[in-house]
């Protein structure tokens, strides 16, 4: 099977909406900060603090900058994704260079990898889905990827990677499978369900890895840093170096 590069730049696809299956996070007792909501959006250079909040238009959602420094969407009182930064004091900034970042100080905790994009923002939608945009372009959004997962970023239960031309998805399942779909049909898994809350990481090492509770299930063994992850629009998916060179894909393993 021929591997056929895929192109870094973010796709036009529509933003994935959040279902009432995905699972809460466990969160921690959060100490009392007065809770004031922003807007829907949070525009270039805008920041919020502990207590601040993004509200979707129809106030079903809102993503909170806790505390306690996760970043957290909830639906009611339920949270469906989280940026797992427990750290207080940390804020969250739409830079101006187009990333959505968790910073304590000068140190970042977490940034969600779209720079390149000035006068990129983030919305907090209807259906729950945060989504970092350039104009109409989305970006980046809490619940899938686009094409990539970057270096050092975590697929959680019902999180996934969607190729550009919108037919394939690599899902992390809640049983603990990696799996990709064609137009909702199995294509490919890692076989690693029965771990329930297993998740995925493209890990600064190179490697993608299933783990349970820190016990890792499954690997590529591609130990070669800076790598990502790629969903092809031909089905493939492919570990890259930085230097475009595939060292593991689905149809041959490591290369």
């Amino acid at each position: 099977m021929k591997i056929k590069l895929t192109a870094l730049a973010a796709a036009t696809l529509a933003a994935a909406a959040v279902t009432s299956a995905v699972p809460a996070f466990a969160e921690t007792a959060q100490p009392r900060v007065e809770a004031t909501a922003v807007s829907s959006v949070l525009k270039s250079g805008q920041t919020l603090k502990a207590g601040q909040y993004l509200r979707s238009p129809n106030a079903r959602y809102k993503l909170l900058m806790q505390a306690d420094g996760n970043l957290v969407v909830y639906k009611g009182s339920s949270s469906i994704w989280s940026s797992h930064t427990w750290v207080k004091g940390s804020v969250v900034t739409m830079r101006k260079d187009g990333a959505l970042a968790i910073t304590k100080g000068t140190k970042t905790l977490w940034n969600n990898h779209s720079w390149g994009h000035t006068n990129a923002f983030l919305s907090l939608q209807n259906d729950g889905n945060a989504v970092v945009y350039q104009g109409k372009t989305p970006l980046w959004s809490t619940y899938q990827w686009i094409s990539t997962l970057p270096s050092g970023m975590t697929l959680y239960p019902y999180q996934k990677v969607v190729s550009q031309n919108g037919v394939y998805q690599l899902r992390q399942e809640p049983s603990g499978d990696l799996a990709l779909y064609r137009s909702g049909k199995l294509a490919w898994h890692t076989r690693t369900s029965g771990h329930k809350g297993a998740y995925t990481v493209m890990q600064a090492d190179g490697n993608l890895v299933v783990y349970l509770k820190g016990k890792a299930l499954w690997s590529t063994h591609t130990w070669r840093k800076p790598n990502w992850l790629a969903v092809q629009n031909d089905g493939n998916v492919v570990v890259y170096t930085a230097g475009m060179k595939a060292l593991w894909d689905r149809y041959h393993g490591k290369r």
